[in-house]
C-alpha cells in the first residue's frame, strides 16, 4: 500500500490506483472538475469513492455549528452521476442522506451527506 499526500489539483501520479478516494475535499478548483481529475487515477477495475457535502436547497442552515458548508464545496449525486460515464463506470451506490451529531449543548445537528461509488471498467 502507498499513501501520497499531495496538492490534488496540481499533483498528477505516474501510475494508476485501485482506490482513489475523497472524502469532504474543498478543493482550490471547481468540486466538479476536481472529481473528474482524480477519477482518472482510477485503474481498470478499481473503485472511485466520494464522500462529499451535500448541497441543499433549504432555508434551515443546517450543517456543523448551524452553517451550510461552502456552495462551492457541495454537490448532489445529480451532479456527480453525468460526470461517470456508463461505457467506463459502473455505479455501485449514489446516496444522498443525513445523519445528525451532538452539537454545542447536546443539541442535535443535522449533517448532508451524498456518498457515490463507481468501479472503472475493465
Amino acid at each position: 500500500m502507498t499513501w501520497i499526500e499531495a496538492d490534488l489539483t496540481v499533483w498528477s501520479p505516474d501510475t494508476q490506483f485501485d482506490l482513489v478516494t475523497t472524502h469532504y475535499a474543498h478543493p482550490a478548483m471547481p468540486q466538479l472538475a476536481f472529481y473528474d481529475r482524480i477519477s482518472t487515477w482510477v485503474a481498470p477495475g478499481g473503485t472511485l469513492l466520494i464522500v462529499g457535502h451535500l448541497h441543499i436547497h433549504d432555508s434551515t442552515g443546517h450543517g456543523h455549528n448551524g452553517q451550510h458548508p461552502p456552495a462551492e464545496a457541495s454537490v448532489t449525486v445529480a451532479d456527480i452521476s453525468p460526470g461517470l460515464d456508463n461505457t467506463k463506470w459502473e455505479i455501485v451506490t449514489a446516496e444522498e442522506h443525513v445523519r445528525t451529531l451532538t452539537g454545542p449543548g447536546g443539541q442535535p445537528v443535522p449533517l448532508h451527506d451524498v456518498v457515490v461509488q463507481a468501479k472503472r471498467l475493465p
